[in-house]
């Protein structure tokens, strides 16, 4: 099988020209397919048998590196974290966290225009989502974004967990109405035909969108996190939890290292391996899988009540 440990293609001038621009850009064929097929059937049990492998039940599509090898494999011997960073000009890609987008056949669920910037308890802006297809994606099927929207500087209100308990503050914005942003004649949304092996690099600051799943199958991505140079821990009340850390060991205006966050790839060659990563989660829960809310459904069911 190849497993490729670099890019399959270098990453040029272009592609860097078309994230600083757009927000994002889409790396085609940057791994073997045999990376996504290693990682499908336990996606699919996992998303489509809801079966309790291990995972958090309060997160059963995060965290899958801590304890199933083929994705572990992938996230610390695939180029993953050499092409981003190469994308978004950092000289290191530290390790952040990854999880499973999954929607069924035919599905209405809609994910609300937003950006991801202000769930990272972190500031600068080199902290990207790679969205990693595992089978192919029509551009219907795909992430939409909104051309250039990185460039505004606006803190939008996220519904994470967290803030879903909180009173949103003055300071911050709702996330955009679509039937607007649709109307505005100086809009360009992206979309894209993808396959496996292929990979968006998505700035955190950039409105995206996800529509319904009009095909026959499941539509399954692993949309994975790194750290580049300029981030460091800024945390809030309304960010993401992440597994193991608290925010007490974010310690503000510092960058994050140590076993949580591995070194991926750095220009110079150095790099973590996954000796000291986790292999599995601090706590332990009753052995049935919990129901959760499917992130997806929530985020629509959220757009209609803010509409």
């Amino acid at each position: 099988m190849g497993f490729n440990a670099e890019p399959l293609r270098a990453i040029n001038d272009e592609d860097r020209e078309t994230y600083a621009r757009d927000g994002v850009v889409c790396l085609r064929k940057v791994f073997d397919p045999d990376w996504m097929k290693s990682m499908q059937p336990t996606a699919l049990r996992i998303s489509v048998d809801e079966e309790d492998i291990g995972l958090l039940p309060s997160a059963p599509g995060r965290y899958m590196s801590r304890i199933i090898p083929e994705f572990r494999r992938f996230i610390f011997d695939s180029p993953m974290g050499q092409a981003a960073a190469e994308v978004i000009g950092s000289k290191t890609a530290r390790f952040f966290f990854e999880e499973i987008f999954a929607k069924p056949p035919r599905s209405e669920s809609k994910t609300l225009w937003h950006c991801d910037r202000m769930g990272w308890p972190v500031s600068g802006r080199m902290v990207p989502s790679l969205w990693i297809p595992l089978n192919t994606v029509s551009p219907e099927n795909s992430l939409e974004v909104l051309a250039g929207s990185q460039s505004q500087d606006v803190p939008y209100w996220l519904f994470s967990p967290n803030a879903r308990k909180m009173i949103k503050p003055d300071d911050r914005a709702p996330h955009p109405d679509e039937a607007k942003l649709r109307a505005d004649p100086d809009a360009h949304f992206l979309n894209w035909e993808m396959d496996p092996g292929d990979m968006l690099v998505l700035h955190p600051w950039t409105l995206h969108y996800s529509s319904g799943n009009t095909s026959e199958d499941w539509r399954i991505a692993i949309s994975a996190r790194i750290f580049g140079d300029d981030i460091r821990w800024a945390p809030r009340p309304d960010c993401l939890n992440i597994a193991g850390v608290s925010f007490d060991e974010m310690v503000e205006g510092n960058p994050p290292a140590g076993a949580l966050f591995p070194m991926l790839w750095s220009e110079d060659g150095k790099r973590d391996g996954d000796a000291n990563y986790p292999n599995g989660f601090a706590t332990t829960w009753k052995a049935q899988r919990r129901d959760t809310v499917n992130e997806d459904a929530l985020f629509s069911k959220l757009a209609r009540k803010a509409g």
